[in-house]
């Protein structure tokens, strides 16, 4: 498995903690639950969303209190990073979805990495998916300033103490910044992504789906701005306790995960886990990782994983040479 949360048995999700999805701890905001609940009673999925999605797009905007024009929709982000050219840089370790033709590495340092923009056109999460480490800012503002082109995947800024550079895509053509509510609201299962930039691009219609539509054309930007302030103080908590907490190497982070470093493989670890009902990332499908890195999500559940790790003994692991 590389990335999409632990499998679902019997075509239900399964009750494991699954703690290698980077969720909001807060949850789902009870003003969204109640439009989703609204939007099925109305039966909205027995219509079409609207085709220009201007009301959802407009909601967004306020929300993220950018200019309209710049938004654009999709289902999911996964669904803009089909539609790029596969002829980005890419520094590792990222996100394995992007369409990378060339990779370089960042320089690993004890508790951090040290990322840089190398290319011409260059694509990268920010905060950085799975280390949880940030891009100097003046690094990404020379970048722009040399008229290079810069896709951010600033899908865990909401949840961040970092600042967004979305503010600065009317500035600069060759900014694009995507994002979208998957992680930052808990609803991976509404499908709904969003790019801020000049650009324009054609796009086919129904992107979005009429319930996640209808949701976002109709949640109160500032019920949604205020959640994710509150959101931003309780990850900031629970990474200061979780680090404190576990006893292995962890990696500073400004994202709702931390980068962990084990004594023994992770695959190993999470058939232990598994037994408690828990399960972490593994580091499969990243570059630059070890086997024994793993990214772990921060919630109230995150103290108690650290206890369950503390108490397992790497004497417990019979290991191949």
């Amino acid at each position: 498995m590389t990335h999409g949360g632990f499998p679902w048995r019997n075509g239900k999700p399964s009750e494991i903690v699954d703690l290698s999805v980077n969720l909001n701890p807060l949850g789902v905001p009870e003003a969204v639950k109640e439009l989703v609940e609204e939007a099925v009673k109305k039966e909205v999925y027995r219509y079409y969303p609207q085709i220009d999605y201007l009301c959802l797009k407009e909601n967004i905007a306020e929300i993220l209190d950018v200019n309209p024009s710049l938004i654009e929709v999709y289902n999911g982000v996964s669904e803009f990073l089909s539609y790029l050219p596969n002829d980005y840089s890419c520094p590792q370790p990222n996100y394995s979805e992007y369409p990378c033709r060339s990779s370089y590495m960042a320089k690993e340092n004890d508790t951090s990495f040290s990322y840089y923009l190398k290319g011409d056109k260059v694509i990268t999460s920010y905060p950085v998916n799975p280390t949880g480490s940030t891009i100097d800012e003046k690094e990404i503002l020379d970048f722009l300033e040399s008229k290079r082109e810069l896709i951010l995947d600033e899908s865990f800024i909401d949840m961040s103490d970092l600042k967004s550079f979305r503010r600065l895509v009317e500035e600069y053509e060759e900014l694009t910044v995507i994002s979208s509510f998957t992680k930052s609201l808990s609803i991976p299962g509404l499908r709904i992504g969003f790019s801020i930039s000049r650009k324009k691009v054609r796009l086919p219609p129904w992107r979005v789906n009429s319930i996640a539509s209808y949701v976002f054309s109709n949640v109160d930007p500032k019920e949604i701005r205020k959640f994710l302030y509150k959101s931003k103080n309780e990850v900031k908590r629970l990474l200061e306790e979780f680090r404190r907490k576990i006893k292995a190497k962890t990696y500073e982070s400004h994202a709702p995960f931390v980068l962990v470093e084990l004594p023994v493989p992770t695959v190993e670890i999470n058939k232990t886990l598994e037994s408690y009902g828990y399960h972490i990332r593994e580091p499969n499908g990243f570059i630059g990782l070890r086997e024994t890195h793993a990214r772990i999500s921060v919630r109230e559940e995150s103290l108690k994983l650290a206890d369950i790790i503390n108490s397992i003994s790497p004497k417990t692991f019979k290991l191949n040479d």
